[in-house]
């Protein structure tokens, strides 16, 4: 009877820590990329049935050189709301104001990137049909704004909200494929089709969020133009610095499928999609960390915040799930691949991007490490160290990167991304050693009236 008291009340326990806002929006985060990466499994299944390997692996490259550009496009207000939207007089009029400077600035990204393709990358020189460059300008906007309607879900401890948008996105994407393979043809060819799958779901999920899901956190919310200096001055001097470290870091993971095609040439397409494959499936170990460290970051933003226990939870729920994670990882990697793809083709994808998949599973554990010591850095608002880390981990990625990728093909470059991550990490080390309660929390400054 005691035993069976006592395992309710562990149970218990547990049940309430779970329900916490630091672990809730943490699993929430986990889930969204499970999720997506769950149904993606679909979306690659048919992708590979009805388009050559080539057209999934320009349709990726272009879908994530795009994502980067609308990367540096939110300049940071993303990570800046998380901080300081808690204490917002005028949450909806900031968040507007980020969503309409980082659309406009996404939008003018993606119109340099159409009209320069020919000269910095002339095997995406294609997309200068005007169908593609209407499809990149709207796309370009689209993926500014959903990092900042996600990064103000969580601000307001509504993670969830994020994951609703995410299901959306990799459920309308699925069957897209079987729609555009029959609408394109000729010039613009299967490559179009994957994008558009991709890009079209992606819009009409960024546009469920801002008008359905994020109207039930905000009573009153609605996306409309808005551009107040007054309101994002305060926090774009914490964004900034946050953006450049996040711009340099991204680079070092979004521009991989744009390395490869660059330096393989044509014939590196196909290996873009394979390494995006083993990439994919990595990153369901990344988000374990990432999640729970924007969770702490958000949590510690909040007024009263106990933040060196939130840290030590956070800490735990993370190596609790990264461990098993990585050994499963390299033990079934062949098998989750194969859930990629079926057919002629499935047999030397599965060839080419099981090693980089077991190789990329290890840098699980430094980038658990960098998320650790980056989030107690944003916490306390020191972003030099941010930016100095980003760039020597982005600067060996690619290098490194380059020589490994000639030399070793996809092996090579899943190495160099492994060494990259472990060489940010003693500049992160050496600046933020001390517990994440070592330091006062600066809140945000108050707009001037």
């Amino acid at each position: 009877m005691d035993g069976k008291g006592g395992a309710r009340g562990l149970a218990g326990r547990m049940w309430g820590e779970a329900k916490e806002p630091l672990y809730r929006n943490a699993i929430f985060m986990m889930a969204s990329s499970v999720i997506g990466t769950g149904l993606g499994f679909f979306f690659w299944v048919i992708v590979y049935q009805v388009y050559d390997p080539s057209d999934a692996g320009y349709g990726v490259t272009l879908t994530s050189t795009i994502a980067f550009l609308a990367g540096v496009a939110t300049l940071g207000l993303g990570i800046g709301l998380i901080r300081f939207l808690p204490e917002a007089d005028e949450p909806a009029s900031l968040i507007n104001s980020s969503l309409s400077i980082s659309g406009l600035v996404g939008l003018a990204l993606a119109f340099v990137f159409v009209l320069g393709a020919g000269i910095w990358a002339p095997e995406l020189d294609f997309i200068q049909n005007p169908l593609y460059v209407a499809a990149i300008l709207v796309t370009g906007m689209a993926y500014a704004f959903a990092p900042i309607l996600d990064s103000a879900a969580i601000g307001l401890r509504r993670a969830e909200l994020a994951t609703w948008r995410n299901t959306a996105f990799s459920l309308i994407k699925i069957p897209l494929p079987l729609v555009f393979v029959l609408a394109f043809s000729g010039p613009l060819g299967g490559r179009m089709g994957v994008y558009l799958s991709i890009a079209v779901a992606f819009g009409v999920s960024v546009v469920l969020m801002g008008v359905a899901f994020l109207p039930r956190s905000l009573p009153g919310y609605r996306p409309r133009p808005r551009l107040s200096r007054r309101l994002v001055r305060p926090i774009f001097a914490f964004s900034v610095g946050n953006w450049i470290a996040a711009i340099v870091g991204s680079a070092g993971i979004l521009l991989l499928p744009f390395l490869i095609l660059r330096t393989l040439g044509q014939a590196g397409a196909d290996d873009a999609g394979y390494f995006y494959a083993a990439y994919t499936v990595a990153g369901l170990l990344y988000v374990i960390p990432g999640a729970t460290m924007t969770s702490l970051l958000a949590e510690s933003s909040q007024q009263g915040a106990q933040r060196r226990q939130d840290e030590r939870k956070a800490i735990l729920l993370s190596l609790g799930l990264l461990a098993p994670g990585i050994a499963a990882m390299w033990v079934l990697a062949r098998f989750i691949l194969e859930l990629f793809v079926s057919g002629t083709a499935e047999s030397e994808i599965v060839e080419r991007a099981v090693t980089p998949l077991r190789i990329l599973a290890f840098a699980a554990i430094p980038v658990f490490l960098n998320g650790l010591l980056g989030t107690r850095l944003r916490i306390q608002k020191r972003v030099v160290p941010l930016i100095a880390s980003a760039v020597a981990g982005t600067a060996v990625t690619l290098g490194a990167g380059y020589v490994l990728l000639l030399s070793m093909g996809l092996d090579g470059l899943a190495i160099a991304f492994v060494v990259g991550q472990v060489a940010a990490a003693p500049i992160l080390w050496a600046t933020a050693r001390s517990p994440v309660d070592a330091a006062p929390i600066e809140l945000a400054p108050t707009p001037p009236t």
